[in-house]
């Protein structure tokens, strides 16, 4: 009996152990069964690495991903009518987290407009809506002739290449409609103080004659005051550059000076404060060291007391006086 029952349990563990058996997913597969590819991601058959690219192939493969048989220049024998889903198949898998425009909308008259002939055909082909091949030019990829093409063009991008992608927005949207903000241009050319400038940074407008410190105005955000310059200025490894790994608070990247000075720093900075007729504010919460502690981010004359308007509009708007350097501030030389 005890042989029976252990028989019996080899039997299906064997059986248990080829029913996971994963089938192997080669590169042929895929392109003859590109539509399970998102399921067979979502259930671990295969990983994203394993997706294979279908565009600017020589080898012929690539075609199943999208045509059934052999394409015609009046019939593309596309494997679904909608296009989307058909580019989904790999890419909402593999790059959906870089879309940077969204489908489906019908572009408005001013759009259609702009827009020239080759970008408007797109749009019909893909039903009067905007779909990937209305930035992508997808036959462009698959002609040999236009392989040449790749090294300056690598996504096909309709009209390309652009020497910013942006460039390639405008082909449909008019470039003064995104003009950017810029937040340190706070005084009109009548010398009237922007005050919807002031609202990007501060909570409420300052009152310019009271305020006589960074104590005595608020902000948008209280936990970390570099985030108010980050969203527009990333730094890497800025600030404190690459060159001195051997100095406290340092890391690959650099040295981190946003930190709270040490007493020796702080007695260093407000002496640098009495001698040079300067402001170095440092974060009010915390008392650490932000982007302003060494960048005035005001247009001059913004502020009314000349100690803390020096640096604005200066180089790289740094906080110095004559030739003395930005680091002498906090650090002795």
């Amino acid at each position: 009996m005890a042989w029976l029952l252990l028989g019996y349990g080899l039997f299906q563990a064997a059986s248990a152990a080829s029913g996971n058996l994963k089938k192997a997913w080669d590169e042929k597969s895929l392109f003859g069964n590109v539509g399970e590819i998102p399921n067979l991601v979502r259930q671990g058959e295969i990983g994203v690495d394993q997706i294979p690219d279908p565009h600017w192939r020589e080898d012929g493969q690539g075609c199943n991903a999208c045509h059934r048989g052999t394409p015609g220049e009046k019939d593309a024998k596309l494997l679904v009518k909608d296009i989307n889903q058909l580019c989904n198949n790999c890419h909402d898998t593999v790059s959906v987290h870089n879309y940077i425009h969204a489908v489906g909308m019908v572009p408005s008259a001013e759009k259609r407009t702009r827009m020239p002939e080759d970008f408007r055909q797109a749009i019909k082909r893909g039903d009067g809506v905007v779909t990937c091949i209305a930035c992508h030019d997808l036959p462009m990829q698959c002609r040999k002739e236009r392989f040449a093409e790749k090294g300056l063009n690598p996504r096909f991008f309709r009209g390309g290449p652009y020497r910013a992608r942006t460039d390639l927005c405008f082909n449909c949207h008019d470039p003064k409609h995104y003009d950017r903000l810029n937040p340190h241009d706070q005084i009109s050319d009548e010398g009237e103080l922007l005050t919807d400038r002031c609202l990007v940074c501060h909570s409420v407008t300052p009152n310019r004659r009271d305020a006589r410190g960074i104590d005595d105005v608020s902000f948008n955000v209280t936990d970390d005051l570099t985030k108010l310059c980050t969203g527009c200025h990333p730094w890497r490894p800025h600030p404190g550059g690459n060159w001195a790994h051997f100095a406290r608070h340092s890391t690959q990247a650099g040295p981190n000076h946003l930190v709270r000075p040490t007493p020796e720093i702080l007695k260093r900075i407000q002496r640098s404060e009495a001698t040079r007729d300067i402001v170095v504010p440092l974060e009010p919460a915390s008392g650490r060291i932000f982007c302003a502690t060494c960048h005035n981010p005001h247009e001059r004359g913004v502020q009314r007391d000349a100690r803390v308007d020096r640096g604005a509009d200066g180089y790289k708007r740094l906080r110095t006086v004559g030739g003395e350097t930005i680091c002498s501030n906090c650090h002795d030389k």
